[in-house]
């Protein structure tokens, strides 16, 4: 099943609580990539697995044959605020789905709770 709203929006909910997920999931923007509930599945791997806590420069790949949307995740750069470490993560979406489809750049800050998990600023 694709979700035709734009990425940033996504991205931010799979990584959000389920009752901010709910809350955006109204949101639509255009956009060249379409997120499936598995492109979303496989960036929040990426991002728990292979960049939170790493250093700064490292990177993720995705790639979803089903939806033939791939991308990259990078982590930019490291901060503390508000007593919170902090993470800035670069996203880069691709698709072969739509010909001449441009990859979308985004940048998200996420923080470290005291719960262990990590939420966008």
């Amino acid at each position: 099943m694709s979700i035709p709203i734009k990425p940033l929006v996504l991205i931010f909910a799979a990584l959000a609580s389920p009752a901010a997920q709910a809350q955006l999931l109204g949101l639509g923007f255009e956009s060249n990539v379409t997120l499936t509930q598995e492109d979303l599945d496989m960036i929040r791997r990426a991002v728990t697995q292979e960049i939170h806590g790493k250093p700064v420069g490292t990177t993720a790949t995705w790639s979803n044959p089903s939806s033939k949307n791939s991308g990259t995740i990078g982590l930019l750069k490291k901060f503390t605020t508000r007593n919170m470490r902090c993470e800035t993560l670069g996203y880069t979406l691709m698709t072969t789905a739509v010909a001449g489809a441009s990859p979308e750049h985004y940048e998200l800050n996420s923080c470290l709770q005291p719960d262990g998990t990590w939420k966008i600023l």
